[in-house]
């Protein structure tokens, strides 16, 4: 957590299907609409709790994030560590389970770390009147999201693709880019058109359509989303 950084961590098992997604959007995101003030300070990264050191973004979640604007080729599977942890000012989770493992690693985590979902349906309830323009201000959104866990409830664990089929990724999309969505609404200054946009796109077989640039399958044994 530097002072003059903003850095979101975002996590989940493997760090090869789940987690790349959410952090190749958000900072994605943050370049585009957050203004230069702040963007310049956002950092984006992501790892798993069981992360496969160095394996390949997975062949149908890079084509998802291809077609939502993404990319991936050089992404590499990171193992979480205590200092990713300490060093983040936001850590998004893809499930109550990665929670409890994270604030289980490093306590203080308890304010900053939320699952995914869980942060897209509180920022869902609030509207800002400009995008963050500091780190100071994109901390306060964090704050107030950890002031208001209470609101609204739900499923907040996104499906762990890995081993499934077509439609095991396609509800994993569909599970995790609104709310994604919905918090770059609120923390990063996404047009509410453009929040709406991302969830309907979220949805449908087009996602994991053969673009071509997708790379091949890395190994054959079995590796965690």
């Amino acid at each position: 957590m530097a002072g003059d950084t903003f850095d979101v961590l975002v996590v989940c098992t493997g760090n090869v299907h789940r987690s790349p997604l959410g952090a190749m959007l958000l900072g994605s995101w943050a370049n585009r609409y957050l203004p230069p003030s702040a963007s310049g300070s956002v950092r984006v990264a992501s790892a798993g709790t069981r992360a496969p050191e160095g394996a390949s973004m997975g062949r149908r979640a890079r084509a998802i994030a291809v077609a939502l604007g993404g990319d991936g080729r050089d992404h590499r599977a990171t193992q979480v560590t205590e200092a990713h942890l300490r060093a983040a000012d936001l850590v998004l989770v893809a499930s109550s389970r990665h929670r409890e493992r994270v604030i289980q690693l490093v306590p203080a985590t308890l304010r900053t770390a939320f699952t995914i979902r869980e942060a897209g349906r509180i920022a869902a309830n609030f509207r800002l009147p400009a995008a963050p323009r500091s780190v100071a201000e994109l901390r306060a959104v964090v704050a107030g999201l950890a002031a208001n866990r209470a609101l609204g409830s739900g499923d907040d664990d996104i499906i762990d693709p890995q081993g499934g089929g077509d439609e095991d990724y396609l509800r994993m999309a569909a599970e995790e880019v609104p709310a994604l969505a919905s918090l770059a609404g609120l923390l990063l200054g996404m047009p509410q058109a453009e929040v709406a946009a991302y969830r309907n796109a979220s949805y449908g077989p087009d996602l994991i359509a053969d673009r071509g640039s997708a790379p091949p399958r890395g190994g054959s044994g079995r590796r965690r989303a």
